[in-house]
């Protein structure tokens, strides 16, 4: 029996690069030969492993929001407090408009604003990556709740969206240039509202 010749690259490795490719310009502006260039692939790897374009950027969805995910809960259990979390992760994004260049924002808020309502497998990736990440704010909330930082449970539901939703407006405003100094308010007027 032929197994065939193994492979002979890493398959996270090659696909973080492919990640990083997509998050840096979007799908329809990378090309297949860029995707070839950063990733060290023939044609014929590519497509083998990974599949097409689309089946190769919804699989770098899924491992950008594994990624994610995996950050965010570490950090929220590196901190002793969990409304500061949520505030450092505001913070943090913020922190990229002083990049001169690779303002990146999320990957999943780029997909969504770029295509994710024309391909519905994309959309559906869009939707399960922003779900993960839901999960772990919305545990953050809870362990506020138990710390004493946020008065009631009793609304936690949209208090998790409106601060998802004004996370994914900031990334918008650092990708599209607004400086620092205007962001910060904002940050401040998030936070003040989860009370």
């Amino acid at each position: 029996m032929n197994l065939g010749r193994p492979r002979e690259f890493d398959i996270d490795r090659t696909l973080e690069s492919a990640t990083r490719q997509f998050w840096a310009v979007g799908y329809e502006a990378t090309s297949l030969q860029d995707l070839l260039r950063v990733m060290r692939l023939s044609k014929s790897s590519l497509y083998q492993t990974f599949g097409n374009k689309q089946q190769l950027f919804i699989q770098c969805l899924d491992h950008y929001r594994k990624s994610m995910v995996v950050q965010l809960e570490e950090k929220l259990a590196a901190n002793n407090s969990a409304k500061g979390f949520l505030r450092e992760f505001l913070e943090d994004i913020v922190a990229e408009a002083q990049q001169k260049t690779g303002r990146k924002g999320c990957l999943l808020v780029n997909t969504a604003n770029e295509l994710s309502q024309r391909i519905p497998e994309v959309q559906l990736a869009v939707a399960e990556g922003a779900g993960a990440v839901l999960k772990v704010f919305h545990r953050a909330m809870e362990l506020a709740v138990e710390q004493g930082d946020i008065a009631s449970s009793a609304c936690l539901e949209s208090l998790v969206n409106f601060y998802f939703s004004g996370a994914s407006g900031l990334r918008t405003m650092v990708k599209a240039g607004v400086d620092k100094r205007e962001l910060e308010p904002v940050v401040a007027l998030i936070m003040d509202s989860i009370k």
